[in-house]
Parts: C-alpha cells; sequence; structure tokens
C-alpha cells in the first residue's frame, strides 16, 4: 500500500473508531441513568435526556457510515464495524427498558409454556384476580400456583400492560420465551429474568448480522456496508434495551431471503436449488409463527421461484410455508365453541397510562377460558398509534360531529357533508357499530393501496436478474406496511432493517432516526394532561397531531426531492443513449 493510499484511509477509520467510541459512552449513559415508566412515571425521569442520548448516536451512526463509504472493505473496516456494534448491544443489556415494557408479558407468557398451560387460554388479570381456593380449572390453578411461587412472579404479572386479554403472541415465540425462562435461574430477580430474555433476542439480531454479510456477500456487495444494520440505534433501544422479540422474525425473515438469493434460472442445479427453495419456505413460515407479520413476504418470495423455475419449481416451498404456517399459528386460532368469556366485549386501547404502573385487575374476573384470537382481533379493530398516512386519511373520514371539538384534526378538510354519506352508506351495508366504520374503512382501503403497491414490486423484482434489486422489493414491502399501518410503532420498523443496504434512495435512512419521536409522546402525555399552551389539544392529541408530522414530513419531503433527482438522471441517461445511438 503506497503512503497516500494508507493515509486515505487511516484517517477515516480513526473518526469511524471515534464515532464508535463516542456512540458507545451514549449508550452507557443510557444504561447507568436510565428509569422505565413503571418505576417512576414519564413526567418523573429524564426521558428527553436519554432521547438526547439515542440523538447523539443516531448522529455518530449517520456520520460514521459517510466515514465507512471511503474505507475500503477490509479486515480492519470490518473490525472496526463488528466489534462496537457487539458492544453497543452488550452494554444496552444491563439498561432497564424505556418506556415499552412488553418484555413483562414475554416473561408471564413462558412461565405460563412451562406450566404446560396454553398461554391463550387465560389473562393476566384472570390469574391476578382469581385464588387457589375458588375451585378453578387444573390449568388456571397451575398458573394461580406460579404466581404464588415468587413476589417476582406477581411483580411480573402487575406490570403487564393490557392484562385484560390473553397473549397475542405467536407460538414460535411462546417457545423462545420458555426457553429463556427455563435457562434463568430459580430465585432470580426481575431485572435478572429480563437481563437473560434480552440475551436470546441479541443472540438473534447478532446472527441477523451475520445473515446480513452473507447477503452481501452474495450479490457481491461490499461487506463494509453491514454497518447500516449493525450501529443501527433504533436496533439497541428496541432490542438490546426494550427486549421486543421481534428480533427473532427478522432473523428468520432474513434466513428465508438468503436462502432465496442466488438460486438462478439454470436447471444444472436443480437439486441443491431445491433444497434452499424449500428452506426459505420453512423458514418465512416459522418467522410467520414468531410474529405473523411475515406473511406479506410471501408473495415477494414465491413470485421468485415462480419467474426463475416456474410454478412446478414454486410448487414445493409454497406448499411447505402454507401447511407450516397454519401448523404454528393454530394455537391462536378462534375458538370454535367460545365460552361466555370469550364472547364478552373487552376494550383495549392502546392508551398510555400516565400512572407508573398498569391498572390492577377488577374485583371478580371470571375463570373461564378466552378465545385464542381474542388479543389479535382487538389489535386489528382498535389499536391506533403513532400512525401518519393512516391518520390523514381516518381523520378525513370520521365526521367531525362524532368528535370532541378539542379533538378535531387542524388537517380535517374533508367536507363533513361528504363524510356523513360515506360512513351512512357503510352503515347500512356492514353490521358494526358506527364509531368503528371511520377505522374499518380506513383499513380496508389502505390495506387495497398496499396490496396492490406490493403484487408490483414482488412481480417486477422477480424477474429481475439481479439479486439486490430483489431485495430492495422486500425492502419496500416491509417499510411501506409499517408505514401504512395504523399502529406505527417504532419497533415494527427494525423488520425492514436487514434490507436497508440495498436500497437507493437515502432518504430511507431518516427513518430510524425520526421513529424515536414516538417515545416522545410518554412525555407530552405526562407534562400536559389538561392542554397544551396554546392549543386546544391535550398532550397525547397534540402529538398525534403536530409531533407525527414533525417525525414523517421531514422524509416525505426528502424520499420526494431525491426520487426527482432520480428520474432527473434516468431521463439524462436516455436521452444521452438516444443521441449516440
Amino acid at each position: 500500500m503506497t503512503p497516500s493510499l494508507n493515509a486515505t484511509t487511516t484517517r477515516p477509520l480513526r473518526r469511524l473508531w471515534v464515532f464508535a467510541v463516542i456512540s458507545w459512552f451514549a449508550y452507557l449513559l443510557v444504561t447507568v441513568s436510565s428509569q422505565s415508566l413503571h418505576e417512576s412515571g414519564s413526567g418523573q425521569h429524564s426521558l428527553l435526556y436519554l432521547l438526547g442520548l439515542f440523538g447523539v448516536a443516531m448522529m455518530c451512526y449517520w456520520m460514521a457510515i459517510r466515514e465507512t463509504s471511503r474505507l475500503p472493505s477490509d479486515r480492519r473496516t470490518l473490525i472496526a464495524v463488528i466489534v462496537p456494534a457487539i458492544l453497543f448491544r452488550v452494554t444496552l443489556l444491563f439498561s432497564d427498558p424505556i418506556e415499552e415494557i412488553d418484555i413483562y408479558r414475554y416473561l408471564w407468557d413462558g412461565e405460563a409454556v412451562i406450566s404446560g398451560v396454553n398461554p391463550f387460554r387465560y389473562s393476566p388479570h384472570q390469574v391476578l384476580g382469581t385464588s387457589l381456593e375458588s375451585g378453578l380449572p387444573d390449568d388456571l390453578a397451575r398458573l394461580v400456583a406460579r404466581r404464588d411461587r415468587s413476589v417476582e412472579m406477581r411483580m411480573i404479572l402487575e406490570r403487564v400492560h393490557f392484562g385484560q386479554l390473553p397473549t397475542i403472541y405467536p407460538p414460535v415465540s411462546q417457545c423462545i420465551f420458555a426457553l429463556a425462562t427455563s435457562t434463568t435461574p430459580s430465585g432470580s430477580s426481575v431485572v435478572a429474568r429480563m437481563i437473560v430474555l434480552k440475551s436470546w433476542f441479541v443472540v438473534f439480531d447478532l446472527g441477523t448480522i451475520w445473515l446480513v454479510a452473507e447477503l452481501l456477500r452474495r450479490t457481491s456487495h461490499p461487506l463494509k456496508w453491514i454497518i447500516l444494520y449493525a450501529w443501527c440505534p433504533l436496533l439497541m433501544k428496541e432490542i438490546a434495551n426494550s427486549g421486543h422479540l421481534d428480533a427473532l422474525a427478522v432473523f428468520l425473515t432474513t434466513a428465508a431471503s438468503l436462502c432465496a438469493v442466488g438460486i438462478g434460472e439454470s436447471h444444472s442445479r436443480s437439486r441443491s436449488d431445491r433444497f434452499w427453495s424449500a428452506a426459505s419456505g420453512i423458514f418465512l413460515a416459522l418467522a410467520v409463527g414468531a410474529k405473523l407479520y411475515p406473511m406479506i413476504l410471501a408473495p415477494w418470495l414465491f413470485s421468485r421461484f415462480v419467474r426463475r423455475r416456474g410454478w412446478r419449481f414454486a410448487l414445493l416451498p409454497c406448499l411447505l410455508f402454507s401447511v407450516l404456517s397454519l401448523l404454528v399459528t393454530w394455537p391462536m386460532w378462534p375458538d370454535r365453541t367460545p365460552s361466555l368469556a370469550a364472547t364478552e366485549s373487552h376494550t383495549a386501547y392502546p392508551a398510555i397510562q400516565s400512572e407508573g404502573e398498569p391498572p390492577l385487575p377488577p374485583a371478580e374476573v371470571t375463570t373461564e377460558p378466552r378465545d385464542p384470537s381474542e388479543s389479535l382481533r382487538a389489535f386489528l379493530s382498535k389499536w391506533e398509534m403513532n400512525d401518519f398516512f393512516f391518520l390523514v386519511v381516518i381523520e378525513n373520514l370520521r365526521p367531525n360531529s362524532e368528535v370532541p371539538q378539542n379533538e378535531v384534526a387542524w388537517f380535517s378538510v374533508v367536507p363533513e357533508r361528504f363524510r356523513e354519506r360515506i360512513v351512512d352508506m357503510a352503515s347500512e351495508l356492514l353490521p358494526v357499530d358506527r364509531s368503528q366504520l371511520p377505522f374499518m374503512l380506513t383499513r380496508a382501503l389502505l390495506t387495497v393501496l398496499f396490496t396492490g403497491l406490493a403484487i408490483r414490486w414482488a412481480w417486477a423484482a422477480a424477474g429481475q436478474t439481479r439479486d439486490d434489486l430483489w431485495l430492495e422489493a422486500g425492502f419496500l414491502t416491509l417499510v411501506w406496511f409499517w408505514l401504512l399501518l395504523p399502529t406505527v410503532n417504532p419497533w415494527y420498523l427494525t423488520w425492514c432493517l436487514p434490507f436497508l443496504t440495498f436500497t437507493r434512495n437515502r432518504a430511507w435512512l431518516m427513518l430510524p432516526g425520526l421513529a424515536f419521536f414516538y417515545y416522545v409522546r410518554f412525555w407530552l402525555v405526562a407534562q400536559f394532561p389538561d392542554f397544551v399552551p396554546g392549543t386546544h389539544y391535550t398532550g397525547a392529541i397534540f402529538f398525534d397531531y403536530v409531533m407525527t408530522w414533525i417525525e414523517f414530513a421531514p422524509w416525505l419531503i426528502c424520499l420526494s426531492l431525491e426520487a426527482q433527482e432520480d428520474d432527473g438522471r434516468s431521463g439524462k441517461i436516455e436521452r444521452k443513449g438516444s443521441r449516440s445511438g
């Protein structure tokens, strides 16, 4: 290596290490200072300070990407990327989950599974609100015995949010919850149990780093670009800190895509290709069993097999995926003979509690088993949080006469008459409560839009000879599915991050940073329970109607500008080609 070349690579490498150290120090401060919602309340701890630390890490992430572009994809660069990525995750393993505490549900579900009880049969409130003296069913009695075994178990149960509902998490995830529980020493503290469970998710997250590296290698991309996934602060927050199970589904979907990469049009490796296509279908089915969203990738995956090798070749992976998906989700299916408890109306709105702990169960609870699909139905029909596109549509479909005056959106511009007519027509056709119709209509409209886009991307990308273009279509499928959801939780964005490397529009890099705005809602709810000064909105409504625009509008503008630049460059190339022709 020449001296000049050495100088040009040494300086960016040093700066990369500097950004690694600054990021690690920010994560260390998060670890030693974080306090979760269940301990002190959103208004009493320094939530904005913690978000500021993640903001520092995000700035370092973006600058590290720039420095990495100046470095060769050699051993020194890979060490500078991988070693800090591991250190970041290990450091945040010991941090207290900030605001989001789904992990308590995971911990309880693991206890239920190793007790031999179907976690979809009883809600945490049922377990909390009954006693062993009340002649319980055998399986519920085992759960109550688990509750009384230790103070930690009762503490975990009391901290489960939406405890009036049974679990929503599919069986493959339940296996990991149970595995984590079985590998946790008996008598462990709640904190120790959380660290063990988060460690399992971090292992899957690290496994995804390896899978992304393999995708880069097989698509002839420099391995250094693994930094886009490995260093992303959103992953640190949602997996190593909050312990979200999405790491498992992300690992499995990435494995499914890796198995499909490299399957070409030639029939010379037919037996090997059939094995890998079958493995791809199996991994995608297991991903569905971990968290249901990967089913939207089925058209993307199988259209590739069809267009490259024909329908007969695609039949085996499609059949394996279909059968295995049915098997791994069977425990979640609706109860064909629902009990009284299963048919009761349960309201499960995603309102964030301003108190320190979730509400305790009522004085009397039923001991009847619940419908296993109850939580999923509640989620699909009522949950709305941090949405942008969904919010714009629904607030222009819902009649203002049905909304309190202080909750009318400033961007509600469709004439009231038109909205009333739409809702009236829908109420005549559908046997649904009128108040739920705007939600259902918006969901149906955006589902049709997304389905059309997903099929178009899948079919167009499947015919491409370049694997990276197909992977980019997978990214677009996942990220637009997230953007069009009524529940735009930031940890759902991790679904598409393994494919971020293969996108050609840099605006997508903004989303992981902007997603942190979601957590400002907790602070606003705690600080402004009545109204935000200068507005007639409460803190929660102010977030929904103002902060979500700050969160998504900058990205949307940059995405549009970059798309116009790409179109301009493409036009110049075409004109140049026609002149030379």
